[in-house]
């Protein structure tokens, strides 16, 4: 998706970006246009301009020596970490993520990576639906990525009860989502909501949720003693511009949603 930017976003981006190159410009006309001929430029125009000038100059070094400061009396940046879905749930973490972007940008990108999203489903067709109850002139776009129930039974678990409730789970998932989509088409809405549902045949190294390419949540699969965990377990919170490479990770999260579209053999169900 390609970002989307209000424009003090841009601005401010742009600011941060040229503050310094424009500060060495600023710098060096204010000492040398003195030296500059009167033939080439009038010494009412050198007097005139030096004063915005001056100005400006200054407005950047104040912005500059306040990001220092800032730097220096903020916090240390930490990494944001969920023992659970439940506490990402509990401490509206989430929620509060996706009411600011939904003020930000009317269209919510929401993409997901689970093997049967017994968690991660509910508590996103439960948000969809409070929205579009409300009605609102909002846009929602979902891309799902499920490990492929009928793939169950060619991958290794631990033992066949605990790979029996995973596909349950997992067909649970599936089904619930084409009755979510069913119920909404039923019903002429000023909300607009497409789900597409991808599955893929692989035991996955991770999971998580992303918010328009800007937020994700994520957490790793792992093998232990008593089977493979997945959902339930821990997470990160990484953001697109943070301090431990949110970007990056983002990045590898859209790579696997863009592969396992790619490689889904029934070419993905998209349900809007």
């Amino acid at each position: 998706m390609a970002d989307r930017f209000k424009v003090y976003e841009k601005v401010d981006r742009f600011i941060q970006k040229s503050k310094i190159p424009m500060a060495y410009i600023l710098f060096i006309y204010a000492t040398s246009v003195q030296y500059i001929p009167d033939s080439l430029v009038s010494k009412n125009f050198k007097e005139i301009s030096l004063l915005p000038v001056a100005i400006t100059l200054g407005i950047i070094v104040l912005r500059i020596f306040f990001d220092i400061y800032k730097k220096i009396h903020e916090p240390d940046d930490v990494l944001p970490f969920f023992n659970k879905w439940k506490d990402v749930t509990d401490t509206g973490e989430f929620s509060k993520i996706f009411k600011k972007r939904l003020h930000d940008d009317k269209i919510i990108d929401i993409k997901i990576i689970g093997i049967s999203l017994r968690f991660h489903w509910s508590y996103i067709r439960n948000l969809l639906d409070d929205y579009i109850l409300q009605d609102k002139n909002v846009e929602f776009r979902v891309t799902i990525a499920i490990l492929d129930p009928d793939a169950y039974d060619t991958l290794k678990f631990v033992d066949d009860p605990f790979r029996d409730k995973f596909e349950m789970n997992a067909r649970a998932t599936v089904q619930d989502v084409v009755n979510f989509m069913k119920s909404y088409h039923s019903k002429e809405r000023a909300t607009k909501c497409t789900i597409a549902l991808h599955r893929y045949q692989f035991m996955p190294s991770f999971y998580g949720i992303s918010l328009d390419d800007k937020f994700l949540f994520l957490g790793n699969t792992y093998w232990g003693e008593t089977g493979f965990r997945a959902a339930g377990q821990s997470y990160n919170l990484y953001r697109e511009d943070d301090d431990f490479s949110g970007s990056e990770r983002i990045k590898v999260f859209n790579s696997w949603i863009d592969y396992i579209k790619e490689n889904d053999i029934e070419g993905g169900n998209k349900t809007a």
